[in-house]
């Protein structure tokens, strides 16, 4: 009994202790009813109770937000696997498109031949030599003209022009040379043509015709002499023509 008017006492005293902004006045704190009171007692807790501060925490780092100018990001991570799988695919896009350029760039080519293609050269090398006399009389009519030889007698194999493309050394112009065979009721030859980028789409800078049975040879245009002495004459119109006399050069 005396233990319980103690802990009365102590907690009336508690009450007292409030500062005196406390809405409840002083003669309710000593009224011993309302000391059993829940809404008096929920009261006196709150303000005998020390206040709790509570502080938000921030974590700090070194780096930096990722999102910190606002935007959302949704990086796609890719696995090694798919990386190496995308690296193939790229490759192999990349090599067609390079794949798909060259095949055009022959196609375009032979579709549209310019004057020193192999075509070219050799369409206007073969109406040259089907229409010489000393050629007609050497092997005979009716002449034909094909390509390599393959070993076969069908035309259709027989289109290939040997041919190759060089810069000459000495005047420093772009030169296709071309190498084709000649049929004719009494031999067969080889024929062999050259042009430079320097001259007209008409010209050659030789046209020759060799004998497969002996090795003779029929000259039909030969301008090696006429280039040599413009290249050491210069641009010397005369000194061209001295030069040219001294040599011998032009057609035969």
């Amino acid at each position: 009994m005396l233990r319980h008017t103690a802990r009365k006492e102590a907690f009336r005293l508690r009450c007292l202790s409030v500062p005196s902004t406390s809405t409840l006045s002083k003669s309710t704190l000593v009224n011993a009813q309302n000391l059993f009171n829940p809404a008096f007692r929920q009261e006196c807790s709150k303000r005998l109770s020390p206040q709790r501060v509570s502080i938000q925490s921030r974590k700090f780092s070194d780096k930096g937000d990722p999102n910190a100018d606002g935007a959302d990001r949704n990086d796609i991570v890719l696995t090694p696997g798919e990386k190496v799988a995308a690296g193939t695919r790229l490759t192999m896009f990349a090599g067609a498109f390079v794949f798909a350029g060259i095949c055009g760039y022959f196609i375009v080519k032979e579709l549209i031949p310019t004057k020193m293609a192999p075509n070219s050269v050799f369409n206007r090398a073969s109406k040259v030599i089907l229409e010489n006399d000393q050629v007609k009389r050497r092997f005979g009519e009716p002449m034909k003209v094909y390509g390599r030889e393959h070993g076969g007698h069908r035309e259709g194999r027989r289109n290939f022009i040997e041919h190759s493309e060089f810069t000459d050394p000495d005047d420093g112009s772009k030169r296709t040379r071309v190498r084709f065979n000649l049929q004719g009721q009494y031999g067969n030859a080889f024929v062999f043509a050259e042009v430079s980028k320097d001259m007209a789409s008409d010209e050659f800078v030789y046209l020759l015709v060799q004998d497969r049975r002996n090795g003779a040879v029929v000259t039909v245009i030969d301008n090696r002499s006429r280039l040599m002495t413009q290249r050491m004459a210069g641009g010397d119109k005369a000194g061209q023509d001295v030069l040219a006399n001294l040599l011998g050069s032009g057609k035969n």
